[in-house]
């Protein structure tokens, strides 16, 4: 079973990095986080009018693939799945359109989304989400 390194990203842009987990691993630390916390702090940060992001947590496989997965207060989350990791500013603008992204997704469909993920089947991702 592969092991991916993940990260947590915090409203105010700030980072830290995690060792590899699995799958299981993963969505362990996805249903374990206080995102209720970070959620609240993003609110906190809108309402002073200081620039911010959705809080989330993302994994990047070896190959470049990049799963982001920001949870929301009412229990779905927002993904974001990115085939190819860009390596300049020309990847970035060819690859700024294939980004898939879905609002809403359900707790059963992240983690099916993560088993996916970690087996390295990208194909059945980018079915399963649209791209923007």
């Amino acid at each position: 079973m592969a092991s991916i390194a993940y990260w947590i990203q915090r409203a105010d842009f700030s980072a830290s990095d995690h060792e590899t987990v699995t799958s299981e691993g993963a969505i362990e630390v996805l249903r374990s986080h206080n995102w209720e916390a970070e959620s609240r702090l993003q609110a906190e940060l809108e309402a002073a009018g200081k620039e911010c992001c959705p809080p989330g947590i993302g994994f990047l496989a070896p190959d470049g693939p990049i799963l982001h997965i920001c949870p929301t207060i009412g229990g779905t989350s927002m993904v974001h799945f990115h085939p190819t990791r860009a390596r300049g500013l020309l990847d970035v603008l060819r690859s700024s359109k294939a980004v898939h992204t879905k609002l809403g997704v359900e707790q059963a469909e992240v983690v099916e989304l993560i088993h996916w993920f970690f087996a390295g089947r990208h194909d059945w991702i980018r079915r399963k989400l649209p791209a923007a």
